[in-house]
């Protein structure tokens, strides 16, 4: 064989090794694409068939795997047991930015849900929130295994929820008793009054209390709700006593609430704007 002949040869074969890796990455690429089309189709159908079930078009429990679990921006975690029996109510969903990856009998999704509902007895409405999802399928069916709800959204109503807490918080101050209130503390806790002073949670606790001579009235309460937080504004209209100073009655307050371990709705931040006459 020719020494030209044989350069020749190996720069044909060359050439056609540098085209078969082109065509072959082409296709790899293409078969990327329609794959991860294929389970982001995938992943809009089967979460269809989880929000359908909560709005009441189909089985739960035909949806959740024997492994699921849920977890909440408050922490609230359930398996499939606890959540089969208090799901949430949808009467409206929408879900948007879906993006799926499938690998063998595995499907995580990541997307945006809203939705108008009731959950834990809590009237919600939201948009756009982010979730993550995963599947897994056995003898051919897939099965939600994990939900992680990642946002949060406006509450509907969240009168009595705000009741509730503002309730707990007086009624626990009233009683005089440092423990109680600490329970319902956040560890972030502040507080202000209308004459400047202020206290964090330690300080608070270990400062004198107010005293209620009679059993304290709540009025005027107006409550909006996020997610886990409540923000309640309301009126005292009973006489209260700091040390030896008194409070005007019909002061204003303003306290901030999140939700806690166990649903309990914590303090984060309260501000009382009672005029003091000493």
């Amino acid at each position: 064989m020719s020494r030209a002949y044989s350069t020749g040869l190996r720069r044909l074969l060359l050439v056609a090794a540098v085209l078969g890796a082109g065509f072959a990455g082409g296709w790899a690429m293409r078969g990327g694409a329609e794959a991860q089309e294929d389970a982001g189709t995938l992943a809009k159908a089967e979460l269809g068939r989880f929000y359908e079930a909560l709005a009441g078009r189909g089985a739960l429990a035909d949806v959740l795997g024997d492994a699921f679990q849920i977890i909440r921006t408050d922490g609230t975690r359930y398996d499939r047991e606890t959540y089969l029996s208090r799901p949430p109510a949808y009467s409206d969903y929408r879900l948007d930015g879906i993006r799926a990856f499938q690998s063998g009998d595995v499907l995580t999704a990541t997307y945006f849900s809203g939705v108008t509902g009731t959950i834990e007895g809590t009237g919600l409405a939201s948009e756009e929130q982010p979730r993550m999802a995963v599947f897994t399928r056995a003898d051919g069916a897939w099965k939600m295994q994990a939900l992680a709800n990642l946002g949060m959204g406006l509450m509907s109503d969240p009168g009595a929820a705000g009741e509730a807490a503002v309730e707990a918080w007086v009624g626990a101050v009233a009683s005089g008793d440092a423990a109680a209130v600490g329970r319902i503390l956040a560890p972030e806790f502040q507080i202000i009054r209308a004459d400047g002073s202020a206290y964090d949670a330690a300080a608070y606790l270990q400062s004198e209390l107010p005293r209620f001579p009679e059993p304290p009235k709540v009025d005027s309460v107006v409550v909006t709700g996020y997610g886990d937080y409540l923000v309640a504004r309301y009126e005292i209209t009973t006489p209260i006593t700091l040390g030896s100073e008194t409070e005007m009655r019909y002061g204003p307050r303003l306290t901030v609430f999140r939700k806690g371990g166990g649903g309990a709705w914590l303090v984060v931040a309260h501000a009382n704007l009672a005029s003091i006459t000493r």
